[in-house]
Protein backbone atom coordinates (compact mmCIF):
# COMPACT_ATOMS: atom_id res chain seq x y z
CA UNK A 1 0.00 0.00 0.00
CA UNK A 2 2.52 2.77 0.49
CA UNK A 3 5.19 1.12 -2.27
CA UNK A 4 2.72 1.05 -5.59
CA UNK A 5 1.54 5.03 -5.15
CA UNK A 6 5.22 5.89 -4.70
CA UNK A 7 6.06 4.12 -7.96
CA UNK A 8 3.17 5.24 -10.18
CA UNK A 9 -0.77 6.19 -11.17
CA UNK A 10 -0.59 3.90 -13.94
CA UNK A 11 -0.81 0.44 -13.49
CA UNK A 12 -2.60 -2.60 -15.79
CA UNK A 13 -3.54 -5.58 -14.45
CA UNK A 14 -2.94 -8.20 -16.62
CA UNK A 15 -4.03 -12.20 -16.91
CA UNK A 16 -2.20 -14.83 -18.18
CA UNK A 17 -2.40 -18.62 -19.21
CA UNK A 18 -0.71 -21.02 -20.30
CA UNK A 19 -0.56 -22.78 -24.01
CA UNK A 20 -3.89 -24.41 -24.95
CA UNK A 21 -2.80 -28.11 -24.95
CA UNK A 22 -1.12 -27.44 -21.49
CA UNK A 23 -3.94 -27.09 -19.34
CA UNK A 24 -3.20 -29.30 -16.43
CA UNK A 25 -2.08 -28.91 -12.99
CA UNK A 26 1.79 -29.83 -13.81
CA UNK A 27 1.64 -29.20 -17.30
CA UNK A 28 0.23 -25.51 -17.70
CA UNK A 29 2.70 -24.24 -14.27
CA UNK A 30 5.61 -25.70 -16.17
CA UNK A 31 4.54 -24.13 -19.37
CA UNK A 32 4.17 -20.71 -17.51
CA UNK A 33 7.27 -21.24 -15.08
CA UNK A 34 9.62 -21.78 -18.61
CA UNK A 35 8.25 -18.90 -20.34
CA UNK A 36 7.84 -16.22 -18.03
CA UNK A 37 11.25 -14.72 -17.71
CA UNK A 38 11.41 -14.34 -21.44
CA UNK A 39 7.81 -13.35 -21.21
CA UNK A 40 9.35 -9.89 -19.00
CA UNK A 41 12.39 -9.82 -20.68
CA UNK A 42 10.33 -8.88 -24.15
CA UNK A 43 8.19 -6.41 -22.18
CA UNK A 44 11.31 -4.32 -21.13
CA UNK A 45 12.39 -4.01 -24.63
CA UNK A 46 9.48 -2.03 -25.23
CA UNK A 47 9.18 -0.18 -21.57
CA UNK A 48 12.41 -0.07 -20.09
CA UNK A 49 10.95 1.02 -16.73
CA UNK A 50 8.56 -1.21 -15.09
CA UNK A 51 7.57 -2.28 -11.90
CA UNK A 52 5.09 -5.49 -11.12
CA UNK A 53 3.50 -8.23 -8.70
CA UNK A 54 3.76 -11.47 -10.17
CA UNK A 55 1.25 -14.10 -8.53
CA UNK A 56 0.24 -17.58 -9.29
CA UNK A 57 -3.55 -18.64 -9.22
CA UNK A 58 -5.05 -22.59 -9.75
CA UNK A 59 -8.39 -22.56 -11.32
CA UNK A 60 -11.18 -24.89 -9.85
CA UNK A 61 -10.34 -27.18 -12.61
CA UNK A 62 -6.90 -27.28 -11.70
CA UNK A 63 -5.06 -25.39 -14.53
CA UNK A 64 -2.96 -22.38 -13.37
CA UNK A 65 -2.34 -18.85 -14.63
CA UNK A 66 -0.49 -15.50 -13.94
CA UNK A 67 -1.77 -12.20 -12.53
CA UNK A 68 0.49 -9.16 -13.12
CA UNK A 69 -0.26 -5.66 -11.88
CA UNK A 70 2.84 -3.58 -14.11
CA UNK A 71 3.33 -0.36 -14.28
CA UNK A 72 5.30 1.75 -16.72
CA UNK A 73 3.16 0.74 -19.96
CA UNK A 74 1.98 2.26 -22.19
CA UNK A 75 -1.62 1.67 -24.43
CA UNK A 76 -0.23 1.52 -27.80
CA UNK A 77 3.21 0.39 -29.02
CA UNK A 78 4.55 1.28 -32.69
CA UNK A 79 6.53 -1.53 -34.79
CA UNK A 80 9.64 -0.20 -36.39
CA UNK A 81 11.98 -2.75 -38.81
CA UNK A 82 16.00 -2.15 -38.10
CA UNK A 83 18.18 -2.23 -41.12
CA UNK A 84 19.44 -5.75 -40.59
CA UNK A 85 15.58 -6.86 -41.00
CA UNK A 86 14.49 -7.25 -37.05
CA UNK A 87 11.51 -5.93 -36.08
CA UNK A 88 10.87 -4.32 -32.25
CA UNK A 89 8.72 -1.74 -31.00
CA UNK A 90 8.59 1.39 -28.84
CA UNK A 91 6.15 2.70 -26.96
CA UNK A 92 3.55 5.69 -28.63
CA UNK A 93 0.91 7.98 -28.10
CA UNK A 94 -0.44 8.20 -31.31
CA UNK A 95 -4.05 6.45 -32.82
CA UNK A 96 -4.27 3.53 -34.87
CA UNK A 97 -2.05 3.55 -37.81
CA UNK A 98 0.01 1.30 -40.06
CA UNK A 99 2.83 -0.85 -37.34
CA UNK A 100 0.53 0.84 -34.60
CA UNK A 101 -0.74 -1.96 -32.18
CA UNK A 102 -2.46 -2.12 -29.05
CA UNK A 103 -1.09 -2.96 -25.92
CA UNK A 104 -3.37 -5.78 -26.05
CA UNK A 105 -1.96 -7.09 -29.45
CA UNK A 106 1.17 -6.75 -28.71
CA UNK A 107 0.92 -8.84 -24.93
CA UNK A 108 -1.08 -11.78 -27.24
CA UNK A 109 1.44 -11.95 -29.70
CA UNK A 110 4.17 -11.85 -27.84
CA UNK A 111 2.43 -14.68 -25.11
CA UNK A 112 1.66 -16.81 -27.88
CA UNK A 113 5.44 -16.40 -29.85
CA UNK A 114 6.43 -18.06 -26.34
CA UNK A 115 3.85 -20.37 -26.44
CA UNK A 116 2.13 -19.34 -23.75
CA UNK A 117 -1.64 -17.30 -23.77
CA UNK A 118 -4.21 -19.60 -24.74
CA UNK A 119 -5.91 -16.52 -22.91
CA UNK A 120 -4.46 -13.28 -22.61
CA UNK A 121 -6.59 -10.20 -20.99
CA UNK A 122 -4.85 -6.61 -19.89
CA UNK A 123 -6.62 -3.64 -19.24
CA UNK A 124 -5.82 -0.44 -17.07
CA UNK A 125 -6.53 -0.10 -14.16
CA UNK A 126 -8.53 2.82 -12.81
CA UNK A 127 -6.73 4.67 -9.76
CA UNK A 128 -3.31 3.47 -7.30
CA UNK A 129 -5.83 2.53 -5.03
CA UNK A 130 -7.61 -0.02 -6.62
CA UNK A 131 -4.53 -1.56 -7.74
CA UNK A 132 -3.78 -2.22 -4.45
CA UNK A 133 -7.03 -3.50 -3.99
CA UNK A 134 -5.76 -6.29 -6.51
CA UNK A 135 -2.65 -6.69 -4.65
CA UNK A 136 -4.21 -7.78 -1.92
CA UNK A 137 -7.31 -10.00 -3.34
CA UNK A 138 -4.41 -12.19 -5.36
CA UNK A 139 -2.22 -12.46 -1.80
CA UNK A 140 -5.09 -13.89 0.29
CA UNK A 141 -7.76 -15.48 -1.70
CA UNK A 142 -8.54 -18.73 -0.69
CA UNK A 143 -7.46 -20.45 -4.28
CA UNK A 144 -4.01 -19.21 -3.14
CA UNK A 145 -4.11 -22.79 -0.97
CA UNK A 146 -1.58 -24.69 -2.40
CA UNK A 147 2.03 -25.12 -2.41
CA UNK A 148 4.47 -26.56 -5.02
CA UNK A 149 8.09 -27.15 -4.42
CA UNK A 150 10.69 -24.44 -5.15
CA UNK A 151 7.79 -22.04 -6.41
CA UNK A 152 8.30 -18.41 -5.88
CA UNK A 153 4.31 -18.15 -5.87
CA UNK A 154 4.68 -14.49 -5.29
CA UNK A 155 6.95 -12.32 -7.41
CA UNK A 156 8.00 -8.48 -7.20
CA UNK A 157 10.40 -6.23 -8.38
CA UNK A 158 12.90 -4.42 -6.08
CA UNK A 159 11.30 -1.20 -6.42
CA UNK A 160 8.04 -2.99 -5.18
CA UNK A 161 9.79 -5.48 -2.83
CA UNK A 162 8.49 -8.78 -1.16
CA UNK A 163 5.97 -9.49 1.23
CA UNK A 164 7.15 -9.94 4.43
CA UNK A 165 8.27 -13.40 5.91
CA UNK A 166 5.80 -15.59 7.15
CA UNK A 167 5.05 -15.99 11.04
CA UNK A 168 5.03 -12.40 11.29
CA UNK A 169 1.07 -12.20 10.44
CA UNK A 170 1.52 -11.79 6.56
CA UNK A 171 0.28 -13.43 3.78
CA UNK A 172 0.88 -17.26 3.58
CA UNK A 173 -0.09 -20.33 2.16
CA UNK A 174 -1.15 -23.88 2.95
CA UNK A 175 1.14 -26.46 2.25
CA UNK A 176 0.45 -29.00 -0.53
CA UNK A 177 2.43 -31.26 -2.33
CA UNK A 178 1.95 -32.28 -6.20
CA UNK A 179 1.87 -35.54 -7.68
CA UNK A 180 4.80 -34.60 -9.93
CA UNK A 181 7.26 -33.39 -7.48
CA UNK A 182 7.14 -37.28 -5.50
CA UNK A 183 9.12 -39.34 -7.24
CA UNK A 184 8.14 -43.10 -7.65
CA UNK A 185 8.92 -45.39 -4.92
CA UNK A 186 9.18 -42.26 -2.53
CA UNK A 187 6.82 -42.75 0.76
CA UNK A 188 5.56 -39.19 1.56
CA UNK A 189 4.99 -38.42 5.63
CA UNK A 190 3.07 -36.21 6.56
CA UNK A 191 4.69 -35.21 10.31
CA UNK A 192 2.03 -33.11 11.27
CA UNK A 193 -0.81 -35.78 11.19
CA UNK A 194 1.53 -38.46 12.00
CA UNK A 195 1.22 -40.63 9.15
CA UNK A 196 2.41 -42.34 6.29
CA UNK A 197 0.98 -41.39 2.86
CA UNK A 198 -0.42 -44.70 1.12
CA UNK A 199 1.45 -44.97 -2.54
CA UNK A 200 -2.23 -45.69 -4.14
CA UNK A 201 -3.34 -42.16 -2.79
CA UNK A 202 -1.83 -40.58 -5.75
CA UNK A 203 -3.41 -43.42 -7.86
CA UNK A 204 -6.63 -41.12 -7.75
CA UNK A 205 -5.23 -37.83 -6.38
CA UNK A 206 -2.75 -34.89 -8.03
CA UNK A 207 -2.47 -33.20 -4.53
CA UNK A 208 -1.71 -34.38 -0.77
CA UNK A 209 -3.62 -33.33 1.15
CA UNK A 210 -6.88 -33.14 -0.89
CA UNK A 211 -8.29 -29.88 -1.65
CA UNK A 212 -11.22 -28.92 1.06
Amino acid sequence: MRALPKISQNWWFVTLTAHSKKRGAESSLENLRSNLDRFFKRIRRVWSHIEYVRVYEVHKKGAFHAHLLVSGLSARVQKFTAPNGAEYFRPTLSGKSVGNWSIRTWFKRTAAALEMGYMVDIQQVEGVHRAVNYVVKYLTKEAQGFYVKGLRQIQTTTGIGGPRSSGDGSWTSAERLFRGEVQKGTRVYDASRKLWVPNEYWSENLTYPRPE
